[in-house]
């Protein structure tokens, strides 16, 4: 990891809700309740703390992904799972229908 990372120690462990740093798949964990703004918060805010970066130091998400459409896409009703994988400051970020954000931390260089 950079020396931006926040090492697992400092991070809480996943709990019951899912949220936190989860050491047996090295991933971490939030979860949204819906809405553009609070899907685009739980991923700029969760790969702040992975990456150890402020929100001003980060390349706005809309330059990566359209928020809008993202939302849309994970909170429109469905009898199947739907998860949006991407690329976004080094991480690899999944967000799912079921409320959940996924981020794995960049590789070590």
């Amino acid at each position: 990891m950079s020396d931006e990372t926040i090492y697992p120690e400092t991070v809480p462990a996943v709990d019951d809700d899912r949220v936190g740093y989860d050491p047996e798949t090295e991933t971490f964990h939030a979860r949204f309740d819906g809405g553009a703004e609070t899907v685009t918060l739980a991923v700029v805010e969760s790969v702040g703390a992975v990456t150890g970066r402020e929100f001003g130091s980060m390349t706005p998400l809309f330059h990566v992904v359209d928020p809008e459409a993202l939302s849309a896409l994970v909170e429109t009703p469905s009898a199947r799972p739907i998860a949006v994988s991407f690329s976004y400051e080094g991480c690899c970020v999944t967000v799912s229908n079921d409320g959940t954000v996924v981020v794995e931390p960049p590789e070590e260089a």
